[in-house]
């Protein structure tokens, strides 16, 4: 590839309020959709992932884009604190087929925090660490996959024609 690929891993603090309810944050659902519709024409990848109040994010693409969306990330006012954690150049994407993959507290996300004696606080994410992260991100399930898909197949049959997130979030 003659691109200059790189992975941008970022850390912030949301500034909503957690969902007591459990399921996916209102917010981030529409985060999500906003990221897989433009970072598909910008050839962007990478992944979301949102716990304890924390958000972590991988993007991956050519530098200059990841860097101009990176800027436009960090005012963004859903989140403050927003960090860099390691920018890296890479040869291969890990998250070519995803826009933005969304993947929620699993128990192997779990597991592999709890092998380290930590909480997710990506602020605390060392090299090492993202890397065993990531690895178990792009295997992970992402849960709102399944329901785009079904509202693309409703949406061609005729049927409820509701954004996948907002099916999700009964809105």
């Amino acid at each position: 590839m003659g691109e200059d690929l790189v992975r941008l891993n970022y850390a912030s603090t949301a500034t909503f309020e957690p969902n007591e309810a459990g399921g996916i944050e209102v917010e981030v659902a529409r985060i999500l959709a906003q990221s897989r519709k433009n970072n598909k024409a910008k050839a962007v990848g990478g992944v979301l992932h949102y716990g304890n109040g924390y958000f972590f994010q991988a993007l991956e693409g050519e530098r200059g884009v990841v860097n101009d969306l990176y800027k436009t990330i960090s005012s963004d006012p859903r989140h403050r604190d927003v960090q860099i954690l390691s920018v890296n150049p890479v040869q291969e994407r890990l998250f070519a087929d995803w826009s933005m993959k969304y993947v929620p507290i699993e128990e192997q996300i779990k597991g592999l925090l709890d092998r380290h004696r930590i909480e997710f606080n990506p602020y605390r994410f060392d090299d090492a660490f993202i890397r065993e992260f990531l690895e178990l991100c792009v295997y992970g399930q992402d849960p709102t996959t399944r329901l785009e898909q079904e509202a693309e197949r409703d949406a061609a049959e005729g049927r409820d024609q509701r954004p996948w997130w907002k099916r999700l979030l009964g809105l």
